[in-house]
């Protein structure tokens, strides 16, 4: 970097997350920027009658024309003289300048102001006196017995039937909704089969389904839910025209050791049992960690003081959006489609994100400082062993190119800093 040993900076406001200041850059530190641009012009100038970067400075106003040398040297300055001055000033940038060029005099003076957006630290409270009780964990056991009677009809023995349906049954049938005599979108379906009691259809649906034979017709209103997520229908009567192909009665298989060996690895229906009810004990285990940590996490958020600067703000909704649409590709969606069956528009969308990526940025600052604070980090060694793990479980060329980025590898070190931080944490809110 050139010397600027008389560039004039004055701070003209600073507050915690913005500043603004003028620098004035002499003729000497012009002169210097002005030869070194020349000198790289130089290059790129065939003139005839001298040599490859021969070409007097003249030759170069010339051929490049002097507003385009000019714009050339002025850019050149301010790209060296705004980093000094941030260095100067001990600025902890976090937006891209808005400069404005106040007055320039060719090669003699160069003044301009420059407004930023500054990364406010943030004020901790005593983290280490953070106290949450974990949640405690229990086995649902109604859905440890529902997983037991969805393996039932999976093994049942299914049996037309000609007789009223009933609980339990299985019923195929054609059936189409209307509103006003107007056909509801999305309320027509052929050949749907339901069983009955199952809950899948709005509340009092399956209820008039009971008691109808193969070849019955219903027709009947139903209102939908107040909350209903389609605003049109909430609270709204709908009149559902109804006919049964068929009801199919479900002949169930008894829980006994039997069973247990034909739908799984178990020697008894005890086993099963047991197995079933740990799998829902280690969901839990990981749903109340999850939760447990959200909630040390607010807690800080909420004792602590800080400033979410909108331009990281930006940054995070940018990266919110490309992971929906990344989403919605997987799903077979691109975002205008989306848009068009949700009924929202990009900045309703936006506006829906932007708690959620204010809470990831503060979440961000807040957690550098408790790392700084315990002087934590994540060694060179610690974060080659992440990146070979990761090489080793996504070996397709293109993630692997991607995990040498050295973006990628700060992200990676970023996340592996992040649950360091969140591992202290935890154990200062679980410590007596």
């Amino acid at each position: 970097m050139l010397p600027l040993d008389t560039m004039e900076i004055t701070i003209t406001s600073r507050t915690e997350s913005t500043a603004e200041f003028t620098v004035t850059v002499g003729a000497d530190e012009l002169r210097d920027i002005k030869t070194e641009v020349y000198d790289h012009l130089r290059l790129r100038v065939k003139a005839a009658g001298f040599r490859p970067g021969k070409a007097p400075d003249m030759i170069i106003e010339r051929e490049l024309g002097f507003n385009t040398v000019q714009a050339e040297v002025i850019d050149h300055a301010l790209q060296h003289t705004y980093i000094q001055a941030v260095r100067q000033e001990d600025l902890q940038v976090v937006s891209q300048p808005k400069v404005s060029i106040e007055k320039f005099v060719p090669y003699d003076e160069l003044v301009y102001t420059v407004k930023v957006e500054l990364l406010a630290t943030p004020k901790l409270p005593d983290f280490k006196k953070l106290k949450v009780k974990r949640p405690a964990v229990t086995v649902d056991e109604a859905k440890a017995n529902q997983m037991v009677e969805d393996l039932r009809r999976r093994e049942a023995v299914r049996l037309d039937s000609e007789q009223p349906a009933k609980q339990g049954d299985e019923m195929n049938f054609d059936f189409s909704g209307t509103k006003d005599g107007v056909k509801v979108p999305g309320a027509s379906a052929k050949n749907q089969t339901l069983q009955l009691g199952s809950g899948n259809f709005i509340p009092g649906f399956e209820d008039e389904l009971i008691g109808l034979r193969k070849g019955d017709d219903k027709t009947f209103g139903i209102r939908f839910p107040k909350e209903y997520h389609e605003s049109s229908l909430a609270d709204q009567v709908v009149t559902f025209e109804i006919h049964v192909n068929s009801v199919t009665e479900l002949v169930l298989p008894e829980v006994d050791d039997e069973f247990a060996a034909k739908v799984g690895p178990f020697k008894t229906a005890q086993e099963l049992t047991d197995d079933i009810r740990d799998q829902l004990r280690t969901e839990a285990e990981e749903t109340a960690a999850r939760e447990y940590e959200k909630a040390v996490l607010d807690k800080l958020l909420a004792d602590s003081t800080y400033t979410t600067p909108e331009s990281l703000v930006r940054q995070q909704l940018t990266r919110m959006e490309a992971e929906l649409e990344q989403n919605l590709a997987y799903a077979g969606l691109n975002f205008e489609k989306y848009l068009e069956l949700t009924k929202k528009s990009r900045p309703e969308i936006e506006a829906e994100m932007r708690p959620e990526a204010e809470r990831r940025v503060a979440l961000a600052l807040v957690l550098t400082e408790v790392a700084q604070a315990e002087k934590l980090d994540v060694a060179a060694a610690e974060l080659d062993a992440e990146i070979d793990r990761l090489k080793a479980q996504y070996p397709d060329a293109a993630t692997q190119k991607e995990l040498d980025n050295p973006s990628t590898r700060e992200e990676v070190y970023n996340h592996l800093m992040a649950s360091k931080v969140i591992a202290k944490l935890l154990e200062y809110a679980e410590s007596k």
